[in-house]
């Protein structure tokens, strides 16, 4: 992490002096200077990463970073004065004395950044003092890199957990019949999942399975992260021959390989366990060494990552370890911890703790086992985290291995989740918007950067890092949550790292002021009237960069809300929106010109809420976003269309127009804009529209046609939805939308028929029908693609031809009354359906007496429900 924030800080340092032509020499010299040092500082860096273990190298390369750090801060202050006097100098009659005024100012500033500037030259100069005086560079170039070992002393003992087997019963059995099934030719099996899940120990209690004792050649190496080719391929060898280990030593790696293939060959059908892979290629380099005898061998790895178990072979059979259920955890706990009756209640709200790992349950019950008082296990409930880390370094160890194996950027990635409170669902839409406001995501040639952060966030859930909650058929993530435990690891790491402090006055902390101390960002969970009493006056305000506040119970203040506009002059993230009462928004919220994230909090419902004309002064800002439910109707001022850096503008509801200009041609997201004004936009240049939410005035009633031929233009539409109570004439123009996926149309069309413009890209589809036309299902049955469809408002009578529906996995149907429904399934249709939901619109339900006669296929009936997407649809 040092590593890369000095390399940031370097980066940025650059960038300053290449675009601040008009600056002091003094202040040019001094960061070329600053730049320069920092980059030689940078290779001491790199190689004292290795010694963080010693607590001398760690501080002195903390204070590097510390350094760095402060450059990035005083270079935004800078950038924050500059944007506010440009604000300051715009028109008037009093122009001239403005302009006048501001160059005072600037040199004000100039003279300022100079100071600081000089302050960081003399810590540096301390810094490489201390460098020389502790022999910090002698120790490094003495000491060899250590590579890490402790996966290894972690899986030493993996099979030591047998005795423990609790909850693998399906997953030993499905296992089971795919290396003991009748096929001759050489199978694999790959089992991932979260660490601690128990992924090797299933693998052991397969391994020594006496089902499989006809497996006479059998090995088990475990990889682990720091791994060496020739000493892995040196143990399997050693497993199935012991082979002179001298020899063996002298080989190389393609002669080993040659040799463990030969031993294979030359032996019977084979058993191999390659335990905690954690690098697909290291695979790839093996996998030859292992030859295909059609005599049943076998050959399992177990592994983190989603995209090491998919990658072994075209063939393999993947299994996904899953968390223990509530009764499989009560019953491993108490196969060691053994409660009294009196200690059941406070045993069970541990296991629920530990959210199904097997090994937090583990250790959990061999700690409780040493006093069985319920004083003493009361105390380990109100401190769980910290007494199972006290009681094994496993666990610690387990969480700390994904982490340091992730890239700089996907570090700082995860460790944002701490702003999150226990328990919530964190969705994604929103979350990659906050991750590029942070500056966290990197820039990709030819990539959007919201694409990237998608890459981010399935590359966590690939690691097992994160838990899906709701995906869509085409396995994009909406909504995941962290396990309480990763959660706890998260939290402490974010800030020992100074990425983010936490104020949460319901945890009553001795010393709530040291866990924001230094902190970058803070993430206050209620309590905001507390949060700004406890920094006091002579807070380091300056060098907050983000502030998120989530408030459930009280209603903010107007004093309080003035204060956090005011008082945090540099912040780039304000998210507001889970605040659900306050009193306007202040015209202070323009002097935050630093801003990429805004999100507006909510106000009384019976009144809309002003966003005031001084938002025109964020000419940084990239996110405007609105309440996370709709409460609030939100009224915007003609000034957001001179926000040209604005990319997505996302409200649940707005009263009248948006006001964006033809010339905001970065914007990809647009929720919700009223179709008068859509109309008067030109949209020739809007080729970076990612999702459109388009509705109608609400007390306009009349039924008038609809054009979509603005849209035809949006080449890069994926997502579109269209609230109308009129009709559409054409959907013609929709064809030029050759990267539309998701279209919801809650409005009427002219003609059916014409959803066959639609691009076959199309494969998520929301429509409403009208009970009087006839059966959508012929039409729409032609649309091959389709994976998801919600049909509303629809007749009582439907059929799904012969061979409909070839990719559609999700159907819910919405009937418009409440009379008996029929559904008719031809042969060969619907044969990917995985969920169908049949629902009646509420005020239909009291009326609806005898739901269960409606007829439906049994095999439709006996399917799950359809998920709800469309609260996460932006």
């Amino acid at each position: 992490m040092v590593d890369a924030a000095v390399s940031f800080a370097i980066e940025k340092l650059h960038e300053f002096v290449s675009k601040q032509v008009n600056i002091r020499i003094g202040v040019k010299d001094g960061i070329e200077w600053l730049k320069d040092e920092l980059g030689y500082l940078l290779i001491s860096v790199r190689a004292a990463e290795a010694h963080q273990d010693k607590d001398h190298i760690r501080r002195w390369t903390d204070s590097v970073k510390d350094v760095a750090n402060q450059a990035v801060i005083i270079l935004e202050r800078f950038s924050a004065q500059q944007e506010q006097h440009a604000a300051d100098e715009q028109g008037g009659v009093l122009e001239c004395m403005r302009r006048l005024i501001c160059i005072c100012k600037k040199e004000a500033n100039l003279y300022d950044i100079g100071k600081d500037i000089e302050s960081l030259k003399e810590k540096i100069i301390v810094i490489k003092s201390r460098r020389d005086e502790y022999h910090i560079n002698d120790i490094i170039i003495a000491t060899p890199r250590v590579q890490k070992r402790r996966r290894t002393l972690l899986r030493a003992a993996s099979f030591d957990h047998e005795k423990d087997v609790v909850g693998f019963e399906v997953d030993y059995q499905t296992l089971l019949a795919q290396l003991d099934n009748q096929d001759s030719s050489l199978g694999f099996i790959s089992i991932h999942g979260m660490g601690g899940l128990g992924k090797s120990t299933l693998a052991s209690k397969l391994y020594h399975s006496s089902e499989l004792s006809h497996f006479k050649s059998r090995a088990w190496v475990c990889v682990s992260e720091d791994y060496d080719n020739k000493l892995v391929l040196r143990k399997i060898i050693n497993c199935f021959k012991g082979d002179d280990r001298d020899l063996l030593s002298k080989m190389e790696e393609v002669e080993l390989l040659g040799h463990l293939r030969k031993i294979l060959l030359e032996g019977d059908h084979y058993l191999v366990v390659i335990d905690d892979i954690w690098d697909v290629d290291f695979w790839k380099k093996i996998k030859s060494a292992f030859p295909d005898k059609k005599n049943g061998s076998r050959v399992i790895i177990t592994t983190r990552n989603k995209l090491v178990a998919e990658g072994v072979e075209d063939t393999c059979f993947i299994h996904e370890l899953s968390f223990l259920s509530k009764d499989e955890s009560w019953k491993l706990f108490c196969k060691r911890a053994k409660p009294t009756p009196n200690l059941e209640m406070l045993g069970k709200e541990m296991v629920d703790k530990c959210g199904g790992l097997p090994l937090a349950i583990v250790i959990l019950s061999g700690l409780l086992l040493q006093k069985k008082t319920y004083q003493f296990w009361s105390n380990v409930k109100d401190q769980l985290w910290r007494k199972l880390k006290g009681e094994s370094s496993e666990i610690q160890e387990l969480l700390n291995l994904s982490y340091d194996d992730l890239s700089f950027n996907m570090r700082q990635c995860f460790l944002y989740l701490a702003r999150y409170p226990e328990d919530h669902t964190i969705q994604v839409s929103k979350l990659k918007l906050l991750w590029i406001a942070e500056e966290f995501v990197e820039k990709r040639d030819g990539e959007y950067m919201e694409d990237v952060a998608e890459d981010y966030v399935n590359e966590l859930i690939n690691r097992n890092m994160i838990q899906i909650e709701l995906q869509t058929v085409d396995g994009q993530v909406l909504v995941f949550k962290i396990h309480d435990l990763v959660r706890d690891l998260v939290i402490e790491k974010a800030r020992e790292q100074k990425i983010l402090g936490i104020f949460d006055p319901s945890q009553q902390h001795p010393d709530p002021i040291h866990l924001l101390q230094g902190q970058a960002r803070h993430a206050i969970y209620n309590g905001i009237g507390e949060y700004l009493k406890l920094l006091g006056p002579n807070s380091d305000d300056l060098n907050l960069r983000s502030l998120a506040v989530t408030s459930e119970i009280d209603k903010i203040k107007v004093e309080e809300v003035k204060l956090m506009y005011t008082r945090f002059h540099y912040l780039k993230v304000l998210d507001l929106t889970s605040v659900h009462g306050s009193e306007g928004i202040p015209e202070a919220v323009g002097d935050l010109v630093l801003l990429k994230f805004l999100g507006l909090m909510g106000g009384d419902k019976r009144k809309d809420i002003v966003i005031p004309s001084s938002i025109g002064k964020l000419k940084s800002l990239q996110t405007l976003h609105g309440l996370d439910w709709p409460d609030n109707e939100f009224e915007f001022p003609k000034e957001i269309s001179e926000l040209k850096e604005l990319k997505h503008i996302i409200f649940h509801g707005n009263e009248g127009n948006l006001n964006i200009g033809r010339d905001q041609t970065k914007l990809q997201t647009i929720s919700t804009i009223k179709y008068k004004e859509w109309c008067h936009i030109d949209t020739n240049k809007w080729t970076n529209l990612h999702t459109l939410v388009i509705s109608e005035e609400e007390d306009s009633y009349e039924e008038e046609e609809y054009s979509l031929e603005s849209i035809a233009n949006l080449t890069s539409l994926r997502t579109l939805v269209l609230l109308l109570y009129g009709v559409i004439s054409t959907m013609q123009p929709l064809s030029s939308c050759k990267h539309l996926n998701k279209l919801v149309l809650l409005c009427k069309i002219k003609d059916l028929a014409e959803v066959n413009f639609l691009p076959d890209s199309v494969t998520d589809l929301t429509l409403s029908v009208t009970a009087s036309t006839e059966d959508p299902m012929p039409i729409l049955g032609s649309l091959s693609n389709l994976t998801s469809i919600w049909l509303m408002n629809c007749g009582d009578k439907m059929v799904c031809g012969a061979d409909a529906f070839p990719c559609l996995q999700f159907l819910r149907i919405q009937p418009a009354t409440g009379a008996l429904f029929e559904l008719e399934v031809d042969d060969g249709a619907l044969p990917s359906l995985r969920a169908f939901t049949l629902e009646r619109l509420p005020f239909l339900r009291a009326f609806l007496l005898n739901a269960d006669r409606d007829m439906i296929p049994r095999r439709l009936k006996s399917l799950p429900d359809v998920p709800d997407f469309q609260q996460y649809l932006l």
